[in-house]
């Protein structure tokens, strides 16, 4: 968080009062005091030390490193000033302006089918990370966002008939901005768009031509091709190399990867087991368990076509995430929530190629349940967000007192506890009213 935040207040350079004393070298600047730091963090994150009642006017933050400033730190600088508290509201408000912006132009412009599939996997992959980086300070929020809709944009573009030219305009200038939201924050997810908006290019095109097994292994073949000639090009072969951590071997690395990697992928709704966590907790075991059943519904009643491409999806998110470990160079990949904006292309593909006419939430009981157990789930997450900040991290998770009114937040009337009522009462609310626009039978295209 001190990284993203004293890059966005020296985006723009040298500033009096915002950012002075920048040094190239270490990249670090001095900004006004945003928050103590407890052993190289942010003390609102790791709540370890004494606090301290009385700082320092300034304080000298990381920075980004000039070739990794993000354009998104120069759009959003036009917020920063010297009152931190105002300036960050400002920025999350902005944030999620275009969040809105973006689910607007989804129910608005997507095709019924794809609306539906796009809504589906938004729905069962907003919780946990979702709503809290929609909202903040950092790149994640933008990155995350065009992930998860670019796709669905793109894909109602090629299946809308060109006789509709206005709303196919449209369409297409919703999914360069949601590209765009991506190449001005983060290179990884960028990879991530680019690869999702080939695969639903070559998915949409393959599904007017009879797939048989001689097209599919022609395919294969292609890609295999492709994959060798950009090697030739410096950014895309450095993208693509997977280099072994240092100390393991070739077939420990792979083979850890085929075993744990499906635990990363839960870790999207915070199922934190084996490598990434000590057991799953009640927000995990929802979450998987929804997004499961969506998949399981999607895949009823399968073709070839529809199975080749779930497969081949699959098989990207293996490797997206297997990437992230190398990146790392560790046997570990990244925590989900660099990975999971993954999630709503990969069900949302799936039902838009399902052949079955009766998904899990084209039936009003299914969607009953599912509304009330993502909002418990919502519930449950929140409340343990703002419980580790006004308990400073301490005594978690016992629930010795339901308040959340704590000693580490402001002292006025709408406190943590009117803040929790009110967004456990509206997520709900904004569930129902998103799924009253998607139609409950399943659309045929």
């Amino acid at each position: 968080m001190d990284y993203h935040m004293a890059s966005i207040w020296c985006a723009r350079g040298e500033k009096p009062g915002i950012c002075a004393n920048i040094d190239q070298v270490a990249n670090t600047a001095e900004v006004p005091f945003m928050f103590q730091m407890c052993n190289g963090r942010n003390i609102d994150w790791f709540p370890y030390c004494e606090f301290e009642e009385e700082n320092p006017p300034t304080q000298r933050l990381r920075i980004a490193a000039p070739q990794d400033f993000s354009f998104y730190y120069k759009i959003v600088n036009i917020f920063a000033g010297k009152n931190i508290q105002q300036s960050v509201l400002k920025i999350r408000l902005f944030n999620s302006m275009i969040s809105v912006l973006v689910l607007a132009a989804l129910l608005l412009l997507a095709s019924p089918r794809l609306k539906f599939a796009s809504i589906t996997g938004l729905s069962f992959s907003l919780i946990p990370w979702g709503l809290q980086f929609f909202s903040g300070v950092t790149t994640r929020g933008w990155a995350i966002l065009g992930v998860m809709t670019s796709w669905a944009f793109l894909a109602s573009y090629l299946d809308t008939e060109r006789e509709q030219k206005q709303l196919r305009l449209l369409q297409m200038l919703a999914f360069l901005f949601s590209v765009s939201l991506v190449a001005m924050t983060r290179i990884d997810t960028l990879m991530m768009v680019l690869i999702t908006s080939l695969f639903v290019v070559i998915a949409h095109f393959l599904s007017s031509v009879p797939l048989n097994k001689k097209r599919l292994l022609l395919g294969i073949a292609g890609i295999c091709l492709l994959a060798i000639f950009s090697q030739i090009l410096p950014i895309v072969k450095g993208l693509a190399d997977f280099a072994i951590p240092n100390g393991y071997g070739f077939a420990q690395y792979w083979l850890f990867q085929i075993v744990h990697i499906p635990e990363f992928v839960a870790d999207w709704w915070k199922y934190n087991v084996g490598q990434s966590g000590s057991g799953p907790g009640i927000v995990g075991l929802i979450g998987v368990t929804l997004f499961a059943i969506n998949f399981a519904f999607a895949l009823q009643k399968s073709d070839f076509f529809q199975r080749s491409t779930t497969i081949s999806f699959t098989l990207i998110v293996f490797v997206l995430l297997a990437k992230s470990s190398s990146v790392a160079n560790s046997l570990v990949p990244l925590s989900g929530f660099y990975t999971f904006g993954l999630a709503v292309p990969w069900l949302g593909i799936a039902i838009a190629n399902s052949k079955n006419p009766s998904q899990f939430m084209s039936a009003v009981g299914n969607r009953r349940t599912a509304i009330s157990l993502l909002s418990l789930s919502y519930s449950i997450y929140f409340y343990s967000l703002l419980e580790f900040y006004t308990r400073r991290g301490k005594n978690l998770e016992y629930f010795d007192s339901i308040s959340l009114n704590g000693e580490w937040w402001w002292n006025i009337a709408i406190g943590p506890n009117v803040v929790f009522s009110f967004a456990a009462i509206m997520f709900p609310v904004f569930l129902i009213s998103v799924w009253r626009t998607v139609s409950i039978t399943f659309p045929a295209k």
